[in-house]
């Protein structure tokens, strides 16, 4: 059976977390360990893989519940100490099993021996803490820099990638909250734009899951992108709608009991050739420009009209293979505002439960 995007992206982080504290735990080793007081491969490995789900949990199950609650400065502070107390017992219990191999005690009485106090007191395990705090510090910073900005965004600035015009193929998605402007009278500024501020917070799982990458946010309106290299795009762009659909349902509850409303939205697919560059002084940006850009704002705004969630484009559909269980139903040739030829539109429609 294959395994969802959910579970494919799962699998990744905690591959990616375990492994970076295993190298962490074999690096701890070789500035703890000495030759008459080695450490044994397995036990290394162990700690690491251990410290590896508690980082997964922290990050996956702890962060998110107060994500929304803290600023970026506080959050980078907790990151960044959490880390650092955690390579601390690892070194300390690290330190211990040495100790417990070295002189055949129990790790009871290692910690209490003098030998060991004077470890903990000394030069050398306050190097390797304030190592580890600047690395930490540094390796969250750049986390953090990097969500605010979206990923690949950063080292695309830093790299220079764009710093001169580029012409590439992209698909991109308009999604757009429906009757935005009613709700925004009912609920007022505040907590409309909480209440806005929480649907952006829930469509970016989705959006990573399916390797897209988020534009920009224009009002109430989420701007996604993929790349498209050999005639498809990098990611399940088609899927991304319907995964957002499911996660929004599983948090209808919490809407209703929040705002007395749950988000209702409606997206228009194209793509084709833009021009990628990098603009701005103060605030330097990547931006498209190009008429597929400007269609596919086009065809998000003819969902309301024709009664449509989703509609794509006809050149869309030929990069998106449609999945068993859904189907593309022919709206014919529509006129769209500023375009002087009109575009052929197809409504896509399948089960929830399909995208996962």
């Amino acid at each position: 059976m294959a395994l969802s995007i959910r579970t494919r992206r799962l699998l990744k982080i905690i591959g990616g977390t375990v492994a970076g504290w295993v190298l962490a735990a074999f690096l701890t080793r070789l500035l703890v360990a000495t030759d008459e007081a080695p450490l044994h491969v397995s036990i290394t490995l162990a700690f690491g893989v251990i410290a590896g789900l508690l980082s997964v949990w922290f990050e996956l199950r702890l962060v998110p519940r107060y994500l929304r609650r803290i600023t970026a400065g506080r959050l980078l502070l907790v990151r960044t100490f959490f880390y650092t107390g955690m390579i601390a017992l690892v070194v300390i219990i690290l330190g211990g099993m040495i100790g417990v191999e070295r002189a055949g005690v129990s790790l009871r009485e290692v910690y209490r021996s003098q030998e060991f106090r004077a470890f903990l007191m000394s030069g050398r395990f306050l190097a390797i803490i304030v190592l580890f705090l600047g690395a930490s510090f540094l390796i969250n910073f750049v986390r953090q820099m990097s969500r605010m900005l979206g990923p690949g965004r950063l080292l695309g600035l830093f790299l220079g990638r764009y710093h001169h015009p580029v012409e590439e193929e992209r698909l991109f998605m308009f999604l757009d909250l429906t009757s935005s402007t009613t709700l925004a009278e009912r609920l007022g500024p505040l907590r409309f734009n909480a209440f806005k501020n929480d649907f952006f917070y829930d469509v970016a799982e989705p959006i990573l899951a399916t390797r897209g990458e988020i534009y920009q946010y224009v009002g109430d309106e989420v701007v996604v992108t993929w790349k498209v290299r050999n005639g498809k795009p990098t990611g399940d762009a088609l899927r991304c709608f319907f995964l957002i659909s499911e996660q929004i349902q599983a948090r209808r509850e919490r809407y209703l009991q929040r705002y007395g409303e749950a988000p209702a939205f409606k997206a228009g697919f194209h793509g084709g050739p833009v021009v990628t560059a990098e603009v701005g002084d103060i605030k330097r940006d990547i931006v498209h420009s190009g008429d597929a850009v400007n269609t596919a704002a086009r065809i998000e705004a003819q969902c309301r009209s024709l009664g449509r969630r989703l509609l794509v484009s006809e050149h869309v559909l030929g990069w998106l293979a449609v999945p068993d269980g859904w189907r593309a139903v022919d709206l014919g040739l529509m006129p769209l505002r500023g375009k002087r030829a009109p575009v052929r539109l197809y409504g896509v429609e399948g089960e929830i439960e399909d995208a996962l």
